[in-house]
C-alpha cells in the first residue's frame, strides 16, 4: 500500500506516519500543500492508494480526476464546513483531530482491506475473462 500524507503540521503528519508504520501498512510520504499544489508537481498519484490530506484547502477537481486512491480528510471536529467542502470535493473518510490513535487505526485498517479486496477481486476477473479487463483500471 502506498500513503501520501499532505500536511504543513509536522507532529500530525508524524503521528499518522507513526502509526501506518508501526502497522505496516505500507509506503509513507510526507508532503507539503506548496509542494503538492504545485503546477510542477512531480508525484505521481496514480501510484498512490490512500491519500490523507489536511482539511481545510482547496481541493483541486484536477486532484480527484488524477487520483484512483481514497481519500482522507484531517480536519478539526468542530470544523463542520471543513467536513462539507470535503464531501463536496471526494473526500469519503475523515480523521478528526485531536488525532485518536483508536480512530486512525481503524479507519485505515478498514480502507486497507477494502483496497486489497477490490485488487483480488480485479484479478480473479482477469483471470476468468481477460479480454473484457482493461489495461488501467481504477482499483477504488
Amino acid at each position: 500500500m502506498k500513503f501520501l500524507i499532505v500536511n504543513n503540521i509536522q507532529s500530525t503528519s508524524l503521528i499518522l506516519s507513526k502509526i501506518i508504520h508501526d502497522y505496516n501498512w505500507g509506503e509513507i510520504t510526507n508532503c507539503s500543500y506548496t509542494k503538492f499544489f504545485s503546477n510542477n508537481n512531480s508525484l505521481n498519484l496514480k501510484d498512490i492508494d490512500i491519500l490523507i490530506i489536511s482539511l481545510p484547502i482547496p481541493i483541486y477537481n484536477k486532484l480527484i480526476l488524477e487520483f484512483n486512491g481514497i481519500i482522507i480528510g484531517v480536519c478539526d471536529i468542530n470544523d463542520q464546513d471543513s467536513i462539507t467542502q470535503g464531501y463536496l470535493s471526494g473526500v469519503e473518510n475523515f480523521i478528526t483531530k485531536p488525532i485518536n490513535q483508536f480512530q486512525v487505526r481503524g479507519t485505515i485498517k478498514n480502507l486497507v482491506e477494502l483496497i486489497n479486496l477490490k485488487k483480488c477481486i480485479y484479478n480473479i476477473e482477469k483471470i476468468v475473462n481477460p479480454t473484457k479487463i482493461k489495461t488501467h483500471i481504477n482499483i477504488i
